[in-house]
C-alpha cells in the first residue's frame, strides 16, 4: 500500500484513480463537447458574400497589402502603424473609438441611441429621406425602404487620428446578378451625423466639425460614401452604383474595393505582376543587384518630381475628373484609371473654382488639397521639390523616434531647415540676416515664415503647401493671414509693412485707419470671415503665437468666438482658450442653446477679470486694452459691427 503512487493523467490512461474504462469515457465526452463546441459557432462570412456594406475584392491585378508583407515586412508594419492604413476600416472592437455604450444623441430634435452588441455596433434612428418633391422621393426607389424609427448596424469607420466618422447599412438592395433583383441587402451607406473627437473623447455633432452654418441640417447622409469618399479613403475603389435610366435616380449598389484604407498599392500601384516576377530569386538578387528601378512596380521615390508629386496629388488635391457620359458610367461600374506612375492630367485637371474652398487668388483654404497649393510653388516648378522632399511614407529603422511621434506627420528625420538649405545654401552662413531673428527661433524657421497655418481642417490650422513669402498685400487682397502676423497676433497690418519694407525692400501698401491702429488678430477675430475666424481662433492657441503676442490679452476674444454663428469656430475657441491660465477645465456645451453660449461667453469673461495680472502688451491700445486694465467697448463694439457674415461651407 505505501509503495503505491497515485496515477498521473496521460492521454489515454487514468489520471485521477479512475478505471480506464471511465477515464476514456472522460475522454470522449471531452471531445464531443469540444467538436460539438466548434460545430456550433457561426462560420466566417466570406467577403464576397457579406451584406449589407462595400466588400473588398482583390481584382484588376490587385493582391492586397497582406501580399507584400512577405517580402517587405518593414515597409508593411510601418504602413500599418500609419493613419494612412485606418483611414477606413471595417467596424469592429479594434476599429471603432467612439463611445456606443448607450449612449443617447440629440441634434436637431431628432435623437440617436447608439449602443454595442458584442462585436457589433448600431444606431437606432429616425431616416429622413427627401420629401419636398416627387421628383427628390423618386431618386431613392427601392421597395420595403426604412422608414421612421429604425435600428441599422455600423458597417465602417473612417479617420483614427483626429476625428471618427461612422457608417452604417441602410439596407437598400444591391443588384449583384439579375439587375432586376432587389432581394438582397447592398453596400449603400448612410452617414451617422456624428464625429467622435478622438483628444478630447467626446461625441460633436458633423455639422459642428466641419466649418458649415448652423442651418444646415446634420441629417444623415446617403450614399457618400459609395460615391465619394472612397476614392481616396479606400484602395482601388469601384461605385458600383445602378442608376435609373434618366441617370439621376440610384436604384441599387454593390460597391466593391481592392482593400479598406489607404493601402500599399494606392502609391506603389496593382502589385500582381511584381509578386509573379519575384517568385524567382534569383531574378530578386539580379533586380536588387542592378540599382535599377523594379519594372514591375512602382517606386514614387524613383518618379520624376511631377509624377512622383502626382501619386499623392491623386487624394491631396481639389481635382476635376474629365468625364463624358461614357467615362462617368466607366467610372462607376470599374473604378478610376488613374495608376502611380501615370500622368494625372490625362485623367483630372486642378480645379480652383470653388468660392469657399479657396482664396480669391485661387490658393485652397482647406486642408487634403495639398498639391494644388505645391503646383504653385516655384520650389516645385523650378526647384523640384516633392512631397517625399519633407515626408517619408515608411519611417527608417535607424530613426530614433517612437513611431506614434514619426506618424504624425511622416517627417523625415532631419530638421526642416536642413531640407530648405539643401536648395537654399547661401543663407546657413547667416540665418539672423536673412530672417531678422535669432538663429533657432521660431522667427527663424523656414516653414514658420513660408508655410504659415492659412489653411483650415480638422478644427485647427494646417500649413499651406504653397511655399510664399509674408505679404501684407497678399492679406489686403485675399484675406488670407500672413505669416508674419499670425505669430504677432497683436501687431498691426502696419507694423508688418514697415518690417518688411526695412528688411527686403517690400513696398508698403495703402492701408486704412484701422490697419494702422488694431492689430490684425484682433480684426481677424472680430471681423473676419467665417474661415478667417476658425483660423485666430486657432492661432491663440498656437505655442509660437503665445510667446511671441503674450496670452493675457487673449481671452476677451476667444469668450467673443464662443458666441460665433459657427459651432465648429466656438468650439475651436473654447480648445484654445484651455490653453490659457486658470481656463485649464474649461467646458461648456456650445452645440446648445443661445443662453448656454451666453453663459460660457459670461464664465469666460469672469476668469479673464478675476485673474486681475497686467496686460502683456506694450501698446494695449493696439488690442483694444484701455489704460485701466479694461476693453475699450466703443472701438470694440463698432469693429464687432463689421462682422463678415457671409455664408461659409468648407468642405474637408
Amino acid at each position: 500500500m505505501g509503495s503505491e503512487q497515485p496515477a498521473r493523467m496521460t492521454l489515454g490512461g487514468n489520471a485521477l484513480g479512475i478505471g480506464s474504462k471511465a477515464a476514456i469515457a472522460l475522454v470522449g465526452l471531452a471531445t464531443i463537447l469540444m467538436v460539438t463546441t466548434i460545430c456550433m459557432r457561426p462560420s466566417p462570412v466570406k467577403e464576397a458574400d457579406v451584406e449589407g456594406r462595400p466588400i473588398e475584392v482583390p481584382i484588376d491585378s490587385y493582391v492586397g497589402s497582406a501580399t507584400c508583407r512577405a517580402c517587405h515586412p518593414h515597409e508593411h508594419d510601418t504602413w500599418h502603424d500609419s493613419y494612412h492604413s485606418k483611414m477606413t476600416q471595417k467596424a469592429g472592437p479594434e476599429s471603432v473609438l467612439g463611445d456606443f455604450d448607450d449612449v443617447h444623441l440629440t441634434a436637431d430634435d431628432k435623437s440617436y441611441h447608439l449602443t454595442r452588441e458584442g462585436d457589433n455596433f448600431y444606431v437606432e434612428l429616425e431616416f429622413a429621406w427627401p420629401e419636398k418633391t416627387l421628383d427628390e422621393r423618386s431618386r431613392y426607389p427601392w421597395p420595403n425602404r426604412p422608414q421612421g424609427q429604425t435600428r441599422q448596424r455600423i458597417a465602417l469607420t473612417t479617420g483614427s487620428h483626429n476625428m471618427q466618422v461612422y457608417w452604417y447599412e441602410t439596407g437598400h438592395p444591391d443588384l449583384r446578378g439579375d439587375s432586376k433583383s432587389y432581394g438582397r441587402e447592398g453596400a449603400v451607406l448612410g452617414m451617422l451625423p456624428f464625429t467622435w473627437q478622438v483628444e478630447e473623447g467626446r461625441w460633436i455633432t458633423r455639422r459642428a466639425a466641419f466649418v458649415t452654418p448652423h442651418t444646415d441640417e446634420p441629417q444623415a447622409r446617403i450614399l457618400d460614401w459609395n460615391m465619394v469618399c472612397l476614392k481616396c479613403h479606400a484602395t482601388h475603389a469601384r461605385p458600383r452604383v445602378k442608376r435609373d435610366s434618366a441617370g439621376v435616380g440610384m436604384l441599387g449598389a454593390f460597391t466593391q474595393v481592392g482593400e479598406f484604407g489607404i493601402a500599399c498599392e494606392s502609391c506603389h500601384g496593382p502589385g500582381e505582376e511584381h509578386v509573379a516576377a519575384n517568385q524567382n530569386p534569383l531574378r530578386r538578387y539580379r533586380q536588387r543587384a542592378s540599382g535599377e528601378p523594379d519594372p514591375t512596380i512602382v517606386n514614387p521615390s524613383r518618379l520624376s518630381p511631377k509624377l512622383s508629386t502626382q501619386v499623392c496629388g491623386s487624394c491631396h488635391a481639389d481635382l476635376e475628373y474629365n468625364f463624358n457620359t461614357a467615362s462617368l458610367e466607366d467610372w462607376i461600374q470599374n473604378g478610376f484609371k488613374y495608376r502611380p506612375g501615370d500622368d494625372l492630367s490625362r485623367y483630372y485637371r486642378v480645379d480652383t473654382s470653388g468660392d469657399d474652398q479657396f482664396w480669391p487668388d485661387g490658393l485652397n483654404r482647406v486642408a487634403g488639397r495639398e498639391y494644388n497649393a505645391l503646383l504653385t510653388s516655384d520650389c516645385h516648378e523650378k526647384g523640384g521639390m516633392t512631397c517625399l522632399t519633407c515626408h517619408v511614407q515608411h519611417q527608417p529603422s535607424d530613426d530614433p523616434r517612437p513611431r506614434e511621434e514619426w506618424k504624425s506627420d511622416q517627417l523625415h528625420n532631419i530638421d526642416i531647415d536642413q531640407t530648405c538649405l539643401q536648395c537654399h545654401p547661401s543663407f546657413e552662413d547667416d540665418i539672423p540676416a536673412h530672417t531678422h531673428h535669432a538663429a533657432g527661433s521660431e522667427g527663424s524657421s523656414c516653414q514658420n515664415c513660408h508655410m504659415p497655418h492659412t489653411t483650415y481642417g480638422l478644427l485647427k490650422g494646417v500649413r499651406t503647401h504653397r511655399i510664399m513669402s509674408p505679404s501684407v498685400q497678399s492679406t489686403l487682397t485675399t484675406g488670407r493671414p500672413n505669416a508674419c502676423n499670425q505669430c504677432h497676433l497683436d501687431q498691426t497690418l502696419e507694423w508688418t509693412a514697415s518690417h518688411l519694407h526695412e528688411w527686403y525692400g517690400t513696398e508698403i501698401p495703402e492701408l486704412k485707419k484701422d490697419d494702422r491702429e488694431i492689430s490684425a488678430g484682433v480684426l481677424w477675430a472680430l471681423k473676419g470671415d467665417a474661415a478667417q475666424r476658425a483660423l485666430v481662433a486657432w492661432a491663440f492657441s498656437w505655442p509660437p503665437a503665445q510667446a511671441a503676442a503674450g496670452r493675457s490679452w487673449m481671452a476677451p476674444y476667444l469668450a467673443e468666438l464662443l458666441l460665433d454663428p459657427y459651432e465648429a469656430v466656438r468650439i475651436i475657441a473654447e480648445r484654445s482658450l484651455r490653453t490659457l491660465p486658470g481656463y485649464e477645465t474649461f467646458r461648456h456645451n456650445l452645440i446648445g442653446t443661445p443662453e448656454e453660449r451666453g453663459a460660457a461667453n459670461g464664465a469666460a469673461l469672469d476668469v479673464w477679470k478675476k485673474s486681475g495680472g497686467p496686460v502683456a502688451v506694450r501698446r494695449r491700445s493696439r488690442v483694444l486694452i484701455a489704460g485701466d486694465g479694461t476693453l475699450m467697448a466703443k472701438v470694440y463694439a463698432r469693429v464687432r459691427k463689421m462682422r463678415n457674415n457671409r455664408i461659409y461651407r468648407l468642405f474637408e
